[in-house]
C-alpha cells in the first residue's frame, strides 16, 4: 500500500540510528551484530504498544540490555503501519532490517496472505472446522490472522521461537478487539513435547525453512529423535516439524503445512511417504506450491494437508496449485517417490530394456554455487573499473536466451577465482574482500566453510555441455566449446568416457529435438506461469531416441500429449 511507504522508511530510517556501543538484545540465531542493535530499538518501539496479553517471557526477551527512548515521530510512524494491514507491513519491516542471509538459520521468510488464505480455505471446504488451531511457526500471524477470521470460535496457539516477529504479531494484536490468538515464545519441538490438545486439533502454517545444513549438529540430533524415525539425515527444518507433528497427532487431528518439496522424492524421506502412505483413513493431498516466491526466495514447496481420520479408506492427491492437474495415488507403493502431474514414469517405452538412457552418456550437475553472486559474479567492464586483475577472473555463462534457430543466446559475465590468494598480493583486491568483510559476506554459509572465503578455484565447474535449468518454452541446450565457467542457476552436462563424437552430437540434437524437449518438459517439475524446472537426477533416467524420427510437439495428439507429460487443450 503506497500510504504505508512513507512511515514504513520512517521506522527504518530511525532503528537503523546505531552505533558500536548502542543497547543490543540477547543474541538471536543468525542475527548479526549491527542487526541486532537495530532489532533492539525496534523492541524499545514495540515495547509500548504490546498488549496486556503478551506474555512474561516475550516483553523479558524484547527488553534491550541498556535504556533506548523511542523518538516520538518513529512512534507515530509506528502506530500508522499499525492502523491498517499491520501483519503484512511488519513482514516488510523485519524483512527490511534483517538480511535474507541472516533470517535463514530460523527459516524466518514470511508468507503472502494469498497463500495463507488458500491454504486455510481449501481445508475449510475438506474438513469440520478445528476447535484449536497451533500457528507452526507462528511468525508475525499471517496464519493466525486468517485462521481467526475463518474459525473466529477456534483457540489459536502462535508458537515462535524469534521473540522479533512474535513481538511484531503481539503489537499488531493489540489493535485488534478480541484477537484471541496464544502468544507462545517456544521452540516448537519444545512445545509439542509438553502440550497436548484435548480437542480437535489443526497443525498449521509454513514451518521454518532452514536448511540441515544450518541446524546445529546437537540440534539435529534431538531433531531426528523427535521426528520418530520418520525422516532421515539432510532433511530441512520444515519436514522435521511435519514428521514430528505426525507422530503426535490423535484421531481427531489433522495438518496443513507448507514446505519444501524435497521430501517427496529425496532418500530423507522414504519413511515419511510410507508413513502417509499407511494412514489409510486419512484423507492426504498434496498440492504443488509453483514454486513458491517469499521475499527474495524461491523455493519448490508443497502443502501437506493430512485430515482427521475417517470411517472409511481416504483417497491421496496430488495436484498442482491451480487444481488443473491431479494424480490419484495408490497407497501401495510404500517408500517409493510421490510423482507429480506432469511427469511420465521414466522407464523405457513398450518396457524395451535396451533403450538407451542418458546416463550411458553423460552426467549432469548443478554450476558452481558460491554462496554470494554479487560478490564473486560481475560484468568484465565492472571487474576493468575496478582494478582487479584478469589473472583473478574466468569468463562465465551467465544466462542461457533464445537465440535463431537451435543454438541459444550466451549471456557472459566473469567469475572471480582466487586462486591460493594471499592478502597483501593486490590493493584492488584487497579492498573488495574487505569490503564483503564488512557486509558480512564471510559469515554466509557456504563461504564460512571454505578455507578462505573468497577462494573458489576447487568448485569452478567448466562443463562439456551448458543446459538450462529452468524453461518456459524450451531448455536451451549450448556445447561449451570455450570452456566456460557455470553457477547454479545453469546446469552442466560432463561427457563419459568412451563416448564418441558422433554420440555426443546424437545426444545434443536429441536434447534440442521436440522429443528430447518433451522428455525434458516431462521429467521437471511444474513451476509457477507455466515453468518447468529440470532434476539432475531424473534427466539420467531419461530414454535417448533418434531425434531425426521425433514429431513435432505441435503434431502431437492426445495420446502422445499425455506419453510427454502435458494434457491437450
Amino acid at each position: 500500500m503506497a500510504d504505508a511507504e512513507a512511515p514504513l522508511l520512517e521506522v527504518i530510517a530511525w532503528v537503523r540510528e546505531v552505533t558500536s556501543d548502542s543497547p543490543t538484545l540477547r543474541p538471536i540465531p543468525g542475527i548479526n551484530d549491527s542487526e541486532l542493535r537495530q532489532l533492539a530499538r525496534l523492541a524499545a518501539l514495540l515495547r509500548g504498544r504490546l498488549g496486556d496479553s503478551a506474555p512474561d517471557a516475550l516483553i523479558e526477551a524484547l527488553t534491550p540490555e541498556g535504556p533506548i527512548e523511542p523518538q516520538g515521530s518513529a512512534v507515530a510512524a509506528l502506530d500508522r503501519l499499525m492502523s491498517e494491514d499491520a501483519v503484512v507491513h511488519f513482514a516488510d519491516l523485519y524483512a527490511a532490517i534483517v538480511k535474507p542471509a541472516n533470517r535463514r538459520p530460523l527459516g524466518t521468510f514470511f508468507t503472502p496472505r494469498e497463500y495463507a488464505q488458500a491454504i486455510v480455505d481449501g481445508f475449510a471446504s475438506r474438513h469440520d472446522a478445528p476447535a484449536e488451531v497451533v500457528d507452526v511457526g507462528a511468525g508475525v500471524g499471517i496464519f493466525s490472522e486468517v485462521a481467526r477470521a475463518k474459525w473466529p470460535r477456534a483457540a489459536i496457539h502462535a508458537i515462535d521461537i524469534n521473540p522479533l516477529t512474535l513481538g511484531l504479531q503481539a503489537a499488531a494484536a493489540s489493535r485488534v478487539p478480541e484477537w484471541s490468538v496464544q502468544l507462545e515464545l517456544a521452540d516448537y519441538r519444545c512445545w509439542l513435547d509438553s502440550n497436548t490438545p484435548t480437542r480437535p486439533t489443526l497443525y498449521l502454517g509454513n514451518p521454518p525453512y532452514t536448511r540441515w545444513q544450518l541446524l546445529d549438529e546437537g540440534d539435529r540430533r534431538s531433531l531426528l529423535r523427535a521426528a520418530g524415525g520418520l525422516v532421515g539425515a539432510r532433511a530441512n527444518l520444515s519436514t522435521l516439524f511435519l514428521a514430528m507433528t505426525l507422530k503426535k497427532l490423535r484421531p481427531e487431528d489433522s495438518i496443513a503445512m507448507i514446505i519444501p518439496a524435497g521430501w517427496m522424492r529425496a532418500d530423507y524421506g522414504k519413511k515419511l511417504r510410507s508413513h502417509l502412505r499407511s494412514a489409510r483413513y486419512r484423507r492426504l493431498s498434496l498440492r504443488l506450491a509453483d514454486s513458491w516466491r517469499f521475499d527474495q526466495a524461491i523455493v519448490d514447496a508443497v502443502l501437506v494437508e493430512v485430515g482427521p481420520e475417517a470411517g472409511a479408506p481416504q483417497p491421496i492427491e496430488v495436484s498442482d496449485w491451480s487444481g488443473s492437474e491431479q494424480l490419484n495415488l495408490s497407497r501401495e507403493d510404500g517408500e517409493a517417490a510421490f510423482p507429480a502431474p506432469g511427469r511420465t514414469p521414466l522407464s523405457a517405452p513398450n518396457g524395451d530394456a535396451h533403450a538407451e538412457r542418458f546416463g550411458e552418456f553423460a552426467r549432469v550437475t548443478r554450476g558452481t554455487a558460491s554462496g554470494a553472486h554479487a560478490f564473486f559474479v560481475r560484468p568484465a567492464v565492472e571487474w576493468e573499473k575496478m582494478g582487479i586483475p584478469e589473472t583473478y577472473r574466468c569468463r562465465l555463462a551467465r544466462r542461457l536466451r533464445p537465440g535463431l534457430g537451435s543454438a541459444p543466446t550466451l549471456e557472459t559475465a566473469e567469475l572471480l577465482v582466487l586462486s591460493g590468494y594471499e592478502p597483501g598480493s593486490n590493493v584492488n583486491v584487497d579492498a573488495w574482500i574487505c569490503a564483503a568483510e564488512v557486509e558480512g559476506i564471510n559469515e554466509l554459509h557456504l563461504c564460512k566453510k571454505r578455507t578462505a572465503w573468497f577462494d573458489l578455484s576447487a568448485e569452478v565447474k567448466t562443463p562439456d555441455v551448458i543446459l538450462s535449468a529452468l524453461a518456459r518454452d524450451a531448455f536451451h541446450v549450448l556445447p561449451n566449446a570455450d570452456g566456460l565457467a557455470i553457477t547454479n542457476n545453469l546446469f552442466g552436462l560432463y561427457w563419459k568416457d568412451g563416448v564418441d563424437q558422433a554420440a555426443k552430437d546424437r545426444v545434443v540434437n536429441w536434447l534440442r529435438s521436440s522429443r528430447g524437449q518433451a522428455a525434458l518438459r516431462a521429467s521437471a517439475s511444474v513451476e509457477a506461469n507455466g515453468l518447468h524446472r529440470l532434476s539432475p537426477k531424473t534427466i539420467g533416467h531419461l530414454v535417448v531416441s533418434d531425434p531425426d524420427q521425433a514429431p513435432a510437439v505441435a503434431e502431437l495428439g492426445p495420446t502422445e500429449l499425455a506419453a510427454a507429460g502435458r494434457r491437450p487443450k
